[in-house]
C-alpha cells in the first residue's frame, strides 16, 4: 500500500474530527514523500475541514532546498 493509498484509507475511515494521534501518523506519511523531493524544515502543516461530508485538506511545509532528481519517460 502507498503512502497516499494509506493516507485516503485513514481519512476515510475516521469520519469524526481527527485526533492528535491519527493527525501526527498522517503528517509523518507526507513527510516521509515530501522528503524524497525537498529537504524539509520540520514536519508539515495541515489543515482539515469538512462540509457537507466532502473533507479539504490543506498542507503546507518549508523547505531548505529542493532536492534534483531524474524525470521519468
Amino acid at each position: 500500500m502507498d503512502d497516499f493509498t494509506r493516507v485516503n484509507n485513514v481519512l476515510q475511515a475516521d469520519k469524526s474530527v481527527m485526533s492528535d494521534g491519527c493527525k501526527a501518523l498522517v503528517l509523518q506519511d507526507f513527510a516521509d514523500k515530501f522528503h524524497e523531493y525537498f529537504d524539509l524544515i520540520g514536519l508539515p502543516r495541515m489543515e482539515l475541514t469538512c462540509k457537507n461530508g466532502i473533507y479539504t485538506v490543506k498542507l503546507a511545509f518549508e523547505a531548505e532546498r529542493i532536492k534534483k532528481f531524474n524525470v521519468l519517460k
